[in-house]
C-alpha cells in the first residue's frame, strides 16, 4: 500500500512536470506568435512614394554563365513588369567577375551588368545588384571570390553532395574565416572585396534603374566563433563597407543580411543597428532571407505555419531595433513537393504583414523551383505569387494584404499631404477573372482611375492626413 507521502511526492512531481510543459509551450507559443507592424519603415522612389518591392532573383544561372549575367534578357523583365506586375528584381554580381585578378578590375563583365540596368530600365523595373557567394568561391562548388583570394591553409577539399555539405569541408571552413576574422593575418581580403564593390558601384552609379546594393549574400561562420560572428565579425565589416561606398555613392540603398544560418529558418539574430553617414535620412534596408527549418530538414512544408510564423516574430523585433525597412532577399522551394503552394501563401501572409516586399528565388524556364516550364509555360506558383498590391503609395502603409480564397484586397494608409503623384495599386486579371469592384471603402468618384492595359489603379493624392481605406473584392 503506497504512502500518503508517495502520493504527494508524485502529485508535485506531475505537477512540476505539467509546469514545465506549460511554460515550455508558452515559450514556443511566444517565440511563433507574431502581429502586424503598422509603424513600419518603408523604401521610398524620387517622389517620396513608399514602394513595396516584388519581383525576382533574375539571374541565378549567372552561376554557371561563362559571361556571369545569366539567360534573361529584355523580354524577360519585360514579361516579369507587365504579365506580374513586378516593379524590382535582384540581379546577381560576383566579386571574382568583377576583379579577377588582384587590383585588376573588368569593365567589360560591369558594362554586360549596365547592359542588363539598361533593360530594366526599359521595363519599368527597379534593380538591387546583389554581391553573391555560396561557399566563398566556385573552386568549393559555389561562387563569389576570385581564386586568388582563396586562402585554405592546406586544409583538403572533397565535393559533396549535396551543395550545403560542401560548408564542413576543411578548406571551405578555412577559407571563409580567413576572410572574416582579420586577426587571422588576412585582412588584405577584405580591402579587395570592399575596393571591388566600390569600383562597381562607381560604375554604375547614378543609373536609373539602379535602386541599390545587396551587401553580402548570406554571411556564414560555420565554427567556433559562430555565436558572435554578427557583433564580432559581420557589424564592423559592414559598417566600413557602408562608409566606403557612401564615399563614392550617397543615394542608393544599401540592402544587409543577418547571418544566414540560423535567422534563414527563423531563429533571432543578434546583428546590430548599422549608421548610415549619408547626408539626409539613412538609405538602409534590412534583408534577410526565409528557408525555413520544415523545408531545411524535410525539402517539405509540414502543413501549417508554425515555421513561417517563428521567423515573422524574430523580425518584427529586429526590424523595430534596427528602425529601417525590412524587405525578403530570397525565399522559395521545390515547386513539385507537397503543399508547395500553401507553403507559398504562408510567405505571402507574413511578408505582407511584416515587411515591404519580396524577391523569389528565382526566375528561370525549367527546373523545380522557377515559374515556368521548359517550354515558358507559366506554373501554377505564379497563382500565388502574382497578387495585387500596393507598388507605389503616397504616404506611408498601415496595413495592405491580399486574401486569396475571398478575392479581399486591402489598403489602409496615412497620406502624405505635400504629395505631387497618384497611389498605384497592380490588381492582376488571374485574381479577378469576372472583375473587380470596391467593397465598403472606396475612394470617391473622380479621385481614381483605372487602367485595363496596364492593370493599374490610380489614385489622386489626399490632401487629409486622416487614416484612408481602400478595399476590393471579387465581382
Amino acid at each position: 500500500m503506497k504512502s500518503r507521502n508517495d502520493r504527494s511526492s508524485k502529485r508535485k512531481r506531475r505537477i512540476i512536470f505539467a509546469a514545465i510543459l506549460l511554460l515550455m509551450g508558452w515559450l514556443i507559443a511566444r517565440s511563433c506568435v507574431y502581429s502586424e507592424n503598422t509603424k513600419r519603415f518603408f523604401v521610398r522612389d524620387a517622389q517620396g512614394r513608399a514602394l513595396v518591392l516584388k519581383g525576382f532573383n533574375a539571374n541565378g544561372d549567372a552561376k554557371g554563365d561563362s559571361l556571369r549575367v545569366g539567360k534573361a534578357d529584355l523580354s524577360d523583365f519585360q514579361r516579369m513588369a507587365d504579365e506580374w506586375g513586378c516593379n524590382w528584381i535582384r540581379f546577381l554580381v560576383f566579386w571574382g567577375s568583377i576583379e579577377p585578378e588582384p587590383g585588376l578590375y573588368d569593365t567589360s563583365y560591369m558594362e554586360r551588368v549596365k547592359e542588363r540596368l539598361d533593360w530594366c530600365e526599359a521595363a519599368g523595373l527597379y534593380v538591387v545588384l546583389d554581391m553573391h557567394q555560396d561557399l566563398y568561391t566556385w573552386r568549393y562548388g559555389g561562387d563569389g571570390a576570385p581564386e586568388w583570394a582563396i586562402r585554405h591553409n592546406g586544409e583538403p577539399f572533397e565535393l559533396q553532395s549535396p551543395w550545403e555539405k560542401n560548408y564542413l569541408q576543411p578548406a571551405v571552413i578555412a577559407s571563409i574565416r580567413n576572410f572574416w576574422i582579420p586577426e587571422n593575418g588576412h585582412g588584405e581580403l577584405q580591402d579587395h572585396y570592399i575596393g571591388a564593390f566600390m569600383r562597381l558601384a562607381e560604375h554604375v552609379k547614378g543609373h536609373p534603374a539602379l535602386l541599390g546594393f545587396d551587401l553580402y549574400n548570406e554571411p556564414v561562420l560555420a565554427t567556433r566563433e559562430f555565436i558572435g560572428f554578427e557583433d564580432k565579425f559581420l557589424h564592423p565589416f559592414y559598417q566600413r563597407l557602408i562608409d566606403s561606398l557612401r564615399t563614392v555613392d550617397e543615394d542608393s540603398w544599401l540592402f544587409y543580411e543577418p547571418m544566414a544560418m540560423g535567422p534563414n529558418q527563423g531563429f533571432r539574430s543578434g546583428l546590430g543597428p548599422l549608421n548610415d553617414p549619408r547626408k539626409g535620412d539613412p538609405r538602409l534596408v534590412y534583408y534577410p532571407h526565409i528557408y525555413t527549418l520544415d523545408l531545411d530538414l524535410t525539402g517539405k512544408y509540414i502543413g501549417f505555419p508554425l515555421f513561417t510564423s517563428a521567423w515573422a516574430a524574430k523580425r518584427n523585433r529586429e526590424v523595430r531595433r534596427h528602425k529601417v525597412p525590412l524587405c525578403v532577399g530570397e525565399f522559395g522551394l521545390d515547386n513539385t513537393r507537397p503543399s508547395a503552394l500553401k507553403y507559398l501563401e504562408s510567405v505571402m501572409k507574413v511578408i505582407e504583414k511584416t515587411g515591404s516586399g519580396w524577391a523569389y528565388w528565382d526566375y528561370g524556364k525549367g527546373g523545380s523551383w522557377v515559374p515556368l516550364d521548359k517550354e515558358g509555360k507559366e506554373k501554377p506558383m505564379l497563382d500565388v505569387l502574382v497578387r495585387p498590391y500596393p507598388q507605389r503609395t503616397a504616404g506611408t502603409p498601415k496595413s495592405y494584404g491580399y486574401h486569396r480564397k475571398t478575392g479581399k484586397f486591402w489598403l489602409h494608409y496615412y497620406p502624405n499631404t505635400e504629395a505631387a503623384d497618384s497611389t498605384i495599386i497592380f490588381i492582376p486579371e488571374r485574381s479577378y477573372p469576372n472583375g473587380w469592384e470596391f467593397d465598403k471603402h472606396a475612394p470617391a468618384e473622380g479621385t481614381f482611375r483605372w487602367d485595363e492595359m496596364e492593370r493599374k489603379l490610380y489614385l489622386a493624392p489626399v490632401r487629409d492626413n486622416q487614416l484612408q481605406k481602400l478595399e476590393i473584392r471579387r465581382v
